[in-house]
């Protein structure tokens, strides 16, 4: 029989969807929308089915149809409100779901999805008020004491997290989350022993719970136990939902056996900054093979090519007749046995390349004024919710730094890429910045700029580490419960002699960290001596 005498049928249509096969059932429901486009069985089931598959702006058009025509269709409202919340349109799908509360058998996941909207929308108070209301409902429900300590985690009320965490996991003792999320409220409390033993006790309840071993290797990281802490690392691949993606490759791994005369691949991994900070490591791995290929992102690629110990950098993962075994960058800190006492911390070990010097030549005048670059954001990342968080976290804003305008003789230079860029036009009064970034493509050329400055401040981003690896003198101002990589109790480091940390001294509080910055730079400004650019506060 042809195909076109066959007639539609929805629950046909249902059927595939349940067996998986998406495509074919969306093919029939929009073959019944065609004869009838207010079929409700149909927009649903299509709305849903695309969904599924990622296409959520496509599937939210079929489910809005839905609840147009059945305004208390609480199943479509709420596949409406997710596929809303899917596409950060947070306040859309907060809308939906509160018109899912007059639906008595949901409230309490509609609650808890109320509450996540609330929370991305910058509504905390509001956010919190839901998920106690989801509480009061169900006093028993894991979900909601979770999502609460969540949130005070976010707010930096670290006493009602821990309850609520704790709350957590005496409710659902199956569960590992509550527990490693005890262990990082103390470490962002300062209780850096305290919150390696709480992860010790997860992994052994949870001896595969990725996140346990990832969040103890960097307490044991921060707290200098080094050996430990990157084996421990090596578990990051399995943390899916922080975006690491460990290459795929039919050629071995180098975990430490003998390169002679072999080509070593070693793979660029998460962030810009973490490669320019440990392409340091390729210098001492050279002399263990015949040759060494970096793989990294085309921003990266002129100046990682500086380096020693590369040979040669390319952009995308080589054929495999390019290499004979491979290695991830940060797992060479492992593989190689670095210690805090034998960081190869000479500097610099990236050099601007003279095409880039040349086309950058100039573009900070050569006044006899104190030439600082300045940088306040790091990349927001909206595509992973771990790192959106730590981002916040991190970053400033640049009005910030107004008290910074006060400092006579000064000329200020932005460095900052990305959406916070825009602050420029909105400078505090006072502040006015060179902005050269429009114009710049890769980090050769921000570190052509870099070179004609006498001093680089900034929150944790790439360019500190541009800045620090170019031997350039850095401050660089971290959050409370600062990264790893700078250790604890210093305001110095093992990977960069010439940088100088500014450490929150409570959660969110950057205005004394501003202060300290702006009463050290009036020291410079007013020629105090080129040594306090880059000298311990401690000294």
């Amino acid at each position: 029989m042809a195909e076109a005498a066959v007639k539609p049928n929805l629950r046909e249509a249902v059927s595939l969807f349940e067996a998986g096969c998406l495509m074919e059932a969306e093919r029939l429901c929009k073959l019944l929308l065609k004869d009838n486009s207010v079929n409700v069985g149909a927009n649903h089931l299509l709305g849903v089915s695309l969904c599924s598959r990622g296409q959520y702006k496509e599937g939210a058009d079929f489910l809005e149809n839905v609840v147009d025509l059945q305004p208390l269709n609480f199943n479509a409202l709420r596949s409406l409100g997710d596929s809303y919340q899917c596409q950060h349109r947070h306040e859309d799908a907060v809308r939906v779901y509160r018109r899912c509360l007059s639906d008595k058998g949901s409230l309490l996941s509609t609650y808890i999805k109320i509450s996540i909207c609330l929370n991305e929308l910058g509504l905390h108070d509001e956010a919190i008020r839901a998920c106690k209301a989801a509480i009061a409902l169900s006093p028993s429900a894991f979900e909601a004491y979770f999502g609460l300590g969540s949130l005070l985690q976010d707010q930096y009320e670290t006493d009602g997290a821990l309850i609520a965490n704790g709350r957590s996991a005496a409710l659902a003792p199956d569960r590992p989350e509550p527990i490693t999320n005890i262990g990082l409220l103390l470490k962002e409390s300062g209780s850096i022993d305290a919150a390696i033993a709480v992860h010790r006790h997860a992994i052994s309840i949870f001896p595969n719970y990725a996140y346990a071993h990832i969040n103890l290797a960097a307490g044991l990281l921060a707290s200098g136990q080094w050996d430990e802490g990157w084996n421990e690392y090596e578990w990051r691949w399995q943390a899916q939902d922080l975006g690491f993606r460990r290459p795929t490759s039919d050629k071995p791994e180098w975990t430490g056996q003998d390169l002679t005369g072999q080509t070593l691949l070693i793979c660029e991994e998460q962030g810009f900054g973490d490669t320019l900070q440990f392409i340091r490591l390729a210098a001492l791995v050279r002399p263990l093979c015949a040759r060494v290929v970096v793989q990294c992102r085309a921003p990266l690629a002129r100046i990682i090519a500086s380096a020693a110990g590369v040979d040669e950098v390319v952009t995308e993962f080589p054929d495999r007749s390019g290499y004979d075994c491979w290695v991830s960058l940060m797992s060479l800190m492992a593989r190689l046995g670095v210690t805090l006492d034998s960081v190869p911390a000479t500097t610099p070990y990236l050099f601007t390349p003279a095409d880039a010097r040349r086309s950058w030549a100039s573009v900070v005048p050569t006044s006899g004024t104190l030439k600082v670059g300045l940088v306040w954001a790091g990349d927001p990342k909206l595509g992973c919710a771990a790192a959106r968080k730590m981002d916040s976290r991190r970053s400033m804003a640049l009005s910030q730094f107004a008290p910074l305008a006060q400092i006579p003789d000064v000329t200020w230079v932005s460095l900052q890429k990305g959406p916070a860029s825009k602050q420029v036009e909105s400078a505090p009064g006072g502040l006015a910045l060179i902005d050269p970034m429009d114009g710049v493509r890769d980090y050769a050329d921000t570190a052509a700029i870099i070179e004609q400055l006498d001093l680089v401040i900034g929150v944790d981003t790439s360019v500190i580490h541009l800045a620090g690896a170019l031997g350039k003198p850095v401050w660089a101002l971290s959050r409370f419960d600062g990264c790893w990589r700078w250790l604890l109790d210093r305001d110095d480091s093992p990977w960069y002699p010439t940088l100088r940390l500014f450490r929150q001294e409570r959660p969110g509080d950057w205005g004394p960290v501003v202060e300290r910055v702006k009463r050290e730079l009036t020291l410079v400004a007013e020629g105090a001596g080129d040594t306090v650019l880059c000298r311990s506060e401690a000294e």
